[in-house]
């Protein structure tokens, strides 16, 4: 079983949840995703933590509102988070997403592929791909 943790901005919350959907239709991929496993009274800082040092893969989804997010928001620190796993670990978990068309690679990730899915036929194109990376 491969444990994936989902990273995105709140803005775009309803195609991260799209994504989540079409990786949960594969029986050998588990998926980390905040509004499912955070339950009220819960510590998210500690939840999230806990999410990302068990995950064996990071998406971080990309798109404008992404670029948009300061040093500070959750997406930022949940990204940090995960550069520092992989220094620790010496282990590549993160695979950037673009979810939307417009915005960058964060420089962190330096010239790290992503899979892009803004439109249906790249969704369609790219999913088997991420799958594909998922389990890697």
């Amino acid at each position: 079983m491969r444990k994936v943790f989902v990273s995105y901005s709140g803005e775009d919350r309803e195609k991260a949840a799209e994504l989540v959907d079409a990786l949960r239709k594969e029986e050998d991929i588990q998926v980390w995703f905040d509004r499912d496993d955070i339950l009220p009274g819960d510590d998210f800082l500690d939840e999230m933590k806990e999410g990302i040092e068990e995950c064996d893969k990071f998406i971080i989804c990309l798109s404008p509102a992404f670029d948009e997010k300061p040093p500070q928001s959750w997406v930022r620190q949940e990204l940090r988070m995960a550069i520092l796993s992989e220094n620790v670990s010496g282990k590549r978990i993160i695979i950037p997403v673009r979810l939307k068309r417009g915005g960058g690679i964060p420089r962190e990730l330096g010239a790290r592929a992503y899979a892009d899915i803004s439109s249906p036929q790249r969704w369609e194109k790219n999913i088997p791909r991420l799958i594909k990376a998922i389990r890697k």
